[in-house]
């Protein structure tokens, strides 16, 4: 019989490098021997093997929620061919960058966000496996999820950055409305790892690479904080 093929399909290159760190700690792997994986700038797809079942291994951005669905209609029907599994690691919240009207809702949230990936997918696979994040039914996003999973002994870091928040929000105009826009999350988290001592091909990574987040170096991030817990348990109940 041939080996099976597990799909995990993510929106951007974080939650890739996320899924791809997580991965690594929960299973025995190793690099593909005949599929070839690929980085170019907004998308990231990894082929991996898993060990000792041989099992194939995908783990693909799609570039975006608008993406979701046809493109990957081939990877998940060689799941299912290969009696494997698609898994769908999405935010529970659409983001301000969600323009596709014919699937954004008046409000996001858990529930109507996997109603809508379903709709998505139902041409392809009417029975894939959904994980939201931060967790199962909570509201928010992969940023949500990685404000907390900063290693405690950086918490400087972030204590510095609530600082610098505070002393843009007294600067007020005349009718009293702020004159700056407080950092996004994703702008707190980028920031977080840009003042990091990195070397080597950590730094080249983040300076150089897309603005990479380094997930694998336990000095920056805690991949075994209680936040984590349930994506971590999902992918460990869902791969072979």
């Amino acid at each position: 019989m041939a080996n099976r093929q597990f799909n995990i399909f993510v929106e951007g290159l974080d939650d890739h490098d996320l899924i791809r760190a997580l991965v690594q700690e929960i299973k025995t792997i190793q690099p593909h021997p005949t599929k070839v994986s690929s980085r170019a700038k907004g998308a990231a797809t990894t082929y991996l093997q898993l060990i000792p079942s041989g099992d194939t291994l995908l783990i693909a951005s799609t570039g975006g929620w608008s993406k979701l669905g046809r493109n990957q209609a081939v990877f998940i029907q060689e799941a299912r061919d290969f009696e494997g599994r698609t898994l769908v690691v999405f935010d529970a919240d659409y983001d301000a960058d969600d323009t596709d009207s014919t699937t954004k809702h008046e409000s996001g949230g858990p529930v109507k966000r996997r109603t809508a990936i379903l709709s998505k997918l139902v041409d392809f696979d009417p029975n894939p496996e959904i994980f939201l994040l931060p967790a199962p039914n909570q509201p928010g996003d992969l940023e949500t999820l990685l404000l907390q999973l900063t290693n405690p002994s950086q918490q400087r870091v972030m204590d510095c950055y609530d600082g610098y928040e505070s002393c843009l929000q007294q600067f007020v105009d005349a009718t009293g409305e702020p004159c700056y826009d407080a950092p996004s999350k994703k702008r707190r988290i980028y920031d977080y790892v840009n003042v990091m001592r990195l070397t080597g091909k950590e730094w080249e990574n983040h300076h150089k690479n897309g603005g990479q987040k380094i997930f694998e170096n336990p000095n920056l991030w805690n991949l075994n904080a209680p936040a984590i817990q349930p994506l971590r348990d999902f992918l460990a109940s869902q791969l072979p």
